[in-house]
């Protein structure tokens, strides 16, 4: 896939101009002519995104872990507190 660029100056310049220079974009620099391999982009972005999905599936996996430890841990609490007698009525 070759990268299209906007022409933005006159072909009497380009004429006169025989030195390519470096273009300021977002990514980089960039150099008229240039490709971008787009096989190369899309097998290093799957890649990516393939850790990404096995690290969120190990953090869902640990949450729901917490979650059900919190959960048995309050539910433990909570009985010893209802088979806690109250001492009196408040403080003075």
């Amino acid at each position: 896939m070759r990268t299209r660029h906007l022409r933005l100056v006159t072909s009497t310049h380009s004429d006169t101009t025989t030195v390519k220079s470096n273009v300021p974009s977002p990514f980089g620099p960039v150099r008229a002519g240039l490709t971008i391999s787009q096989t190369t982009n899309d097998q290093a972005l799957t890649e990516l995104l393939s850790c990404l999905e096995k690290k969120v599936a190990t953090l869902v996996s640990k949450s729901y872990t917490a979650l059900d430890t919190w959960s048995t841990a309050t539910q433990r609490v909570s009985a010893v507190l209802k088979t806690t007698p109250i001492d009196g009525a408040g403080t003075e």
